[in-house]
């Protein structure tokens, strides 16, 4: 039997379903991963990477609760930060300020070749079409010959770079993201979670 791990990158999924299929980010990864096992795979951890985009209060609020949501279902979660910097227009000749998420490609990185060191699984997914992600599928490759990786596209999304050095691939196709939402409401003990009014 093979002890699986899905890897989440948060903002790769999130931009995928955000214009066409926002009604799908009520998502439950855990629900996910165990809906792509084969016959004898057992998972073992799902781990959700991602940051607060703290200049949007009422996003950062959608944020937490659903994080609550996936946490309630024994989802890890890995927080990244965002950073401010400054950008220049060369057309109208201003600076401006732009926000930045950090170190979330890291993480994920160091998250996934640490548990494959420490043996936690034997076929790891990655879900991402972030090929800037290559050289840690490389690097466990190498390290750690015996461990599959594979690549899990968001929906609408796709990678040469990925696809050409990944042992396995699977997609989110529209059907699975629908079966593997959370219900509308939660009640996690004393406390109640809802789907938020946009994300339906």
């Amino acid at each position: 039997m093979s002890r699986v791990c899905l890897y989440v990158d948060g903002f790769n999924v999130y931009h995928a379903l955000d214009v066409k299929y926002p009604h799908l980010k009520w998502l439950n990864y855990w629900k996910l991963a165990e809906a792509v096992l084969q016959t004898k795979d057992r998972l073992v951890g799902v781990c959700y990477f991602s940051s607060f985009v703290t200049w949007k209060p009422e996003a950062v609020m959608r944020h937490k609760l659903y994080i609550k949501a996936l946490q309630s279902v024994g989802v890890t979660f890995v927080r990244g930060p965002f950073k401010t910097r400054d950008s220049f227009c060369h057309l109208c000749r201003k600076s401006y300020k732009t926000h930045e998420e950090k170190q979330t490609d890291v993480n994920i990185a160091v998250t996934l070749l640490a548990d494959a060191v420490e043996n936690r699984f034997d076929k790891a997914i990655l879900a991402t079409a972030d090929s800037d992600l290559l050289p840690v599928i490389i690097t466990l490759r190498r390290l750690c010959p015996d461990k599959r990786i594979g690549i899990m596209f968001p929906i609408g999304r796709n990678s040469f770079d990925l696809r050409q050095n990944a042992d396995f691939i699977l997609r989110m196709p529209q059907s699975l993201l629908e079966q593997c939402q959370f219900s509308d409401t939660l009640v996690i003990g004393k406390e109640t979670l809802a789907r938020p009014q946009n994300w339906k």
